[in-house]
């Protein structure tokens, strides 16, 4: 069995819970789940599925997000920062054991159930509670068993208590169909983990496991851009642009997939899991009112297509927050009538350091970057361009056939218009009731095709007999 030793350390700490998702730019679609709360998720994931029982629908959550994680090092970031499950799920997209069950622990509680972890020797796991029972669900080994009798999911005091529970669970066609043990992991090495198995107490919501915390602090999913930036999210990652370690890559390679007929053909196009980047830009116009409805101006006006101080020293200030995190940028500005100052703060203005050209030290795993520029005369131009990692698997995607595809604005300013883009290539594979395998051999793409999207629910029909290979996603306000 494959073990990933972490310090078997329970984090309690205090979280204020998911709040509702508010107003912002949003792209969803009938066929894929909405990653900006945990409500969302849990909803979408039942609501595709199909899940009627308890059972199914601790299955579909289980399953949804074996698609959405893979196996890496634990996210970390600097306090006051925490990493919880929605940032595990839209940013990041990976982590070790105890993270993944936290974060799984956090769609099971959603769902309305009882959770608590259980410590192995070497690995961590969560059991949850319904139906009057405990159930072992465990997304990082990629496994879960029913009883011998087919009624429910059992629970590792079931197992300890058999173990042909899992050792006869293949034969008798009782563990996942499509991932069970997809990266390796034998059936001995559960039946000897849950020997060792420690029930901790029921875990409350704010309880997390290393570091991850049980729910998100002071992190907002929802995406708004200011006039004059444009978001564009790839579904490949840049070596050497990621938060952590510079390359956060599946240390299973393919494994997880290239079994798995259900996420093998939405990830094959893409190689072995790893992080995915995009890139703002950020370049205002300032003779548009739109471009100028986010900048906070102190000591000047708009003149001219520019800034202009009008007492004699002026400054602007302008706000970049994102769901994503920052991995590196630039930042760049024109002044005119003497030399201006550029600054930049990541902790919602509390400090301030001067700051302009490579600016990746400073924004480096931030999300909320504002931008002051001081000036005796005018501000004629300002660009900030950035490198953020987010998490492909979290993203909207399309699949053969018809796709309903809605766009949502959000509060956008006076005289702005959204626009967005979705880049992709339909793809045809070998003849899919006859493959066993998903890693991209044989699969033939299309030209590239770009559909252009407007506040409202289009219909995108895509051809190809496997799911499209995804390219972008470009978010405009203009």
């Amino acid at each position: 069995m494959i073990r990933r030793i972490v310090p078997l350390i329970l984090a309690s700490m205090a979280a204020a819970g998911t709040p509702p998702p508010e107003e912002g730019i949003r792209l969803t679609t009938d066929r894929t789940v909405d990653t900006r709360s945990l409500e969302a998720i849990v909803r979408d994931v039942i609501r595709l599925s199909g899940a009627k029982t308890n059972d199914e629908k601790a299955i579909a959550i289980h399953t949804w997000l074996h698609q959405a994680i893979f196996h890496n090092a634990y996210p970390v970031e600097k306090a006051p920062q925490s990493v919880g499950p929605l940032k595990v799920i839209n940013v990041y997209g990976w982590g070790l054991c105890g993270g993944q069950h936290t974060v799984l622990k956090a769609l099971f509680e959603t769902a309305g159930w009882t959770v608590r972890y259980r410590g192995w020797d070497g690995h961590t796991t969560i059991e949850v509670q319904y139906d009057g029972r405990w159930h072992y669900f465990d997304v990082f080994l990629k496994c879960y068993y029913w009883t011998k009798d087919r009624k429910t999911i059992a629970g590792q005091d079931d197992i300890n208590a058999d173990a042909s529970i899992v050792l006869d669970a293949v034969k008798d066609g009782r563990v996942p169909a499509d991932h069970y043990l997809c990266c390796g992991d034998e059936a001995r090495g559960v039946v000897d983990g849950c020997k060792t198995s420690k029930p901790l107490p029921v875990s409350r919501h704010q309880d997390g496991w290393a570091s991850v915390t049980g729910r998100d602090q002071g992190y907002n999913s929802v995406l708004n851009l200011p006039a004059g930036a444009t978001l564009r999210l790839e579904w490949k990652g840049e070596d050497g642009k990621a938060a952590v370690k510079g390359k956060a890559a599946h240390s299973c390679g393919n494994k997880d997939f290239r079994a798995d007929k259900t996420l093998g053909p939405v990830l094959e196009h893409y190689g072995p899991r790893n992080h995915s980047n995009g890139r703002l830009t950020y370049a205002p116009d300032f003779s548009r009112k739109g471009d100028r409805a986010g900048i906070v101006l102190a000591g000047s006006d708009a003149k001219g297509g520019k800034l202009a101080a009008s007492a004699g020293q002026g400054s602007a200030l302008f706000k970049l927050p994102l769901p994503y995190v920052y991995v590196t940028g630039t930042l760049e500005a024109a002044f005119e009538g003497g030399d201006g100052k550029l600054s930049v703060s990541v902790d919602g203005g509390k400090t301030w350091e001067s700051a302009a050209g490579d600016v990746s030290a400073l924004v480096a795993q931030k999300y909320e970057v504002w931008i002051k520029a001081e000036f005796p005369g005018a501000l004629a131009k300002l660009r900030f361009e950035a490198v953020v990692e987010h998490n492909r698997s979290a993203l909207p995607y399309l699949l053969p056939g018809k796709n309903a595809v809605t766009v949502a604005a959000g509060k956008l300013p006076e005289g702005a218009a959204l626009a967005v883009t979705c880049a992709y290539q339909e793809a045809t594979a070998p003849d899919p009731s006859k493959r066993s395998r998903w890693d991209g051999q044989g699969v033939s793409y299309g030209e590239p095709k770009t559909a252009t999207l407007a506040p409202g629910t289009k219909t995108l029909e895509v051809g190809g007999n496997t799911p499209p290979r995804m390219l972008h996603l470009e978010i405009a306000v203009r």
